[in-house]
């Protein structure tokens, strides 16, 4: 059966570049949100969890995680804006960070999961992601791999045997972390493509990672540079969680959308341009240059082997599903 998450679609707006992906699954509510972000208490950010939690609150984020490493956050244990708002919550987890520069997002998790289980000394690194991933399902999370060209150190060959793993990170605003890649590395998006075309569920999330929320720059790792939008019933923990697992999400870095419409037969989107016009002015959303691009909208259908299957300038755009776009299975 034909899934749409074989199905890349991706924006151009002047020199930024969002990417996106969902299931297209009906859901009453779209929510903002990061699983990714730090606080003083990992050791190298510049804000205290009620100053970083202030943050997104006050800029209509809808759900945040706390993601330090080794580190789990019990969102009891932090104080809440004096205004909060009803449609805001914390999600508990941690950034498992482990050997061979694996980092992972235990996303709704219930306690602490220890990187050092569940793999043992000299363990590869297809096996230290799988181990991150069963810890995070036995703590009652999800998983969620975490820049994979930080230091270039996952390709799809490491990435692909991890069961369970359904969600990475495709964008993420860290300086360091080499999204687009170079002369010898591909890109994440790129990346992506791979394991798509070999046949593994897997979603793209954007994060900002952020750890500098006192002076901006773009040497900075600055909030606000990337973010999730999740269709859900809920705004709870576990219902925001299993959204993002079935892929009732699109992943942004400044792109916002007015229109998502997937079924077995058809994809059907809308850029909401005031939205984004928006978004792209806020002075902590980074742009990225390329050599080819003009002012206005270019949305791509992207299937198997980074095939373009359609290209529409504009605003809008719809794909008829041909039915040879690639099916997937869940392990």
């Amino acid at each position: 059966m034909f899934s749409c998450s074989r199905l890349c679609v991706s924006w151009l707006a002047t020199s930024f570049v969002g990417v996106f992906l969902f299931s297209g699954c009906a859901r009453e509510k779209w929510y903002k949100g990061n699983t990714h972000t730090h606080t003083v208490l990992c050791g190298h950010a510049d804000s205290t969890p009620e100053a970083v939690v202030e943050w997104y609150h006050s800029r209509d984020y809808n759900f945040l995680c706390l993601s330090e490493h080794n580190q789990f956050i019990d969102p009891k244990t932090v104080s809440m804006p004096e205004n909060r708002r009803d449609d805001f919550i914390l999600i508990p987890g941690e950034e498992i960070t482990g050997g061979r520069m694996a980092h992972t997002t235990a996303l709704n998790t219930r306690e602490l999961v220890d990187p050092r289980l569940r793999q043992p000394p000299g363990a590869s690194k297809s096996r230290v992601i799988q181990a991150h991933v069963h810890g995070a399902e036995a703590a009652h999370g999800r998983a969620i791999l975490n820049h994979p060209n930080f230091h270039y150190m996952h390709t799809a060959d490491d990435i692909r045997p991890a069961e369970g793993l359904h969600m990475f990170e495709l964008y993420n605003g860290h300086p360091a972390v080499n999204n687009f890649g170079d002369a010898d590395h591909i890109s994440v998006e790129a990346l992506w493509d791979q394991l798509l075309t070999d046949g593994m569920l897997i979603y793209g999330v954007s994060s900002d990672d952020a750890h500098h929320f006192q002076n901006l720059g773009s040497e900075r790792s600055n909030p606000g540079r990337g973010w999730v939008m999740v269709k859900s019933k809920e705004l709870t923990p576990d219902a925001i969680t299993e959204a993002m697992y079935r892929g009732d999400f699109y992943a942004t870095s400044g792109v916002m959308l007015s229109v998502v419409d997937v079924s077995e037969h058809s994809v059907s989107v809308e850029v909401d341009a005031r939205e984004t016009e928006k978004t792209l002015s806020s002075a902590y959303v980074v742009g990225h240059a390329v050599d080819e691009g003009r002012t206005g909208y270019t949305i791509k259908f992207i299937g198997e082997r980074g095939t373009v299957l359609e290209t529409v300038n504009g605003t809008t755009a719809a794909f008829s599903v041909k039915g040879h776009e690639g099916s997937f299975e869940r392990k």
